[in-house]
């Protein structure tokens, strides 16, 4: 365990290189956001609840999982609530999506070790495509490492600049998984794109805004790959009826996500 011992605000953690990097590049790491002791509590919680409802599959089956998950976690226990409005994590968010956010959602992200199941890599997307949302410009995801995440547990990969390519070259919105289109399949520059693999140590928290593409590999070492990811989306986002929706699928298309459900960060 390398995270620190005790909490720094997020202005002390977040430099103006920081955010001219996550501003140009649509992603960026910040070290050591969590201490060592919130580490341990945030992943007892998430191991409680992954034990407790079970996790679900992002792949086509059991026999081709690319990461188990449990969806809306802040709501199943106290700890992921605090971990999801944590003072240093929104405070980073806010300042790099330079406007008002509220909370969406947070899924644990697990990928099990080699000793348990063989996971296959994250296909390549970003997160715009999926969310059923609508006004969604400043919307950020904050991966939380739970554990140390080498490259070889399948931490992610980012393509810098991918943020700002033209609408023509993003698939904006899907209703279904079917609709799903590859990345290289609308974006002619993505096969020749850079790509930066940023493993983590925990407590590390990476950023990334939901039109960066990006991608995690298998985990290919005997440890689990456990962490959180956090959707911050832009006060006065909408519904828009799409994928992963349930849980809001009872509101009119345009209606604002602006209640308790959705915290004000």
């Amino acid at each position: 365990m390398t995270a620190r011992s005790a909490p720094v605000a997020a202005g002390d953690l977040l430099t103006d290189e920081a955010r001219r990097h996550y501003r140009e590049n649509g992603f960026v790491r910040i070290p050591q956001v969590l201490s060592a002791s919130e580490v341990e509590r945030f992943r007892a919680a998430s191991e409680e609840v992954l034990a407790r409802f079970g996790p679900e599959v992002w792949g086509a089956g059991e026999d081709e999982v690319q990461v188990h998950f449990v969806a809306q976690a802040w709501l199943k226990h106290e700890a992921l609530r605090d971990l999801a409005l944590h003072p240093a994590i929104t405070g980073i968010a806010k300042r790099l999506a330079a406007g008002p956010l509220r909370l969406y959602s947070t899924d644990i992200l697990l990928k099990s070790g080699r000793k348990k199941l063989n996971t296959l890599p994250t296909i390549v997307h970003d997160d715009e495509t999926g969310l059923p949302l609508h006004g969604i410009d400043r919307t950020l995801t904050a991966w939380v490492a739970l554990v140390d995440v080498p490259a070889e547990s399948g931490c992610l990969t980012y393509l810098p600049g991918s943020h700002l390519r033209d609408d023509a070259e993003r698939q904006i919105h899907m209703t279904s998984f079917a609709e799903y289109r590859p990345i290289a399949d609308i974006w002619p520059d993505y096969d020749w794109h850079p790509r930066v693999t940023v493993p983590l140590r925990a407590g590390d928290v990476a950023f990334h805004h939901c039109r960066t593409v990006h991608m995690a590999g298998a985990n290919l070492t005997d440890n689990p790959r456990m962490g959180h990811g956090i959707v911050y989306m832009d006060d006065g986002a909408t519904y828009r009826p799409g994928t992963e929706d349930a849980h809001i699928s009872h509101m009119a298309p345009g209606d604002p996500l602006d209640n308790e459900k959705f915290p004000l960060l």
